[in-house]
């Protein structure tokens, strides 16, 4: 198995994954975290949507 952010790369931009063209990550207040720390919680939140774990919240 690779890396979180090897992992998170093909699940946003490789053949099988989500074909993203642009996509931009804001770490907030926190500047001490580490790609592979952001390729974590990118995967987490993937892997949420695609077992359908999350509510529509809408305005």
């Amino acid at each position: 198995m690779g890396t979180n952010l090897e992992i998170a790369k093909n699940r946003l931009f490789g053949d099988g994954g989500l074909q993203v063209s642009n996509v931009k990550l804001f770490p907030g207040s926190n500047r001490d975290v580490t790609q592979e720390q952001i390729a974590e919680q990118v995967n987490k939140i993937i892997g949420q949507l695609d077992a359908g774990d999350y509510d529509v919240i809408e305005d």
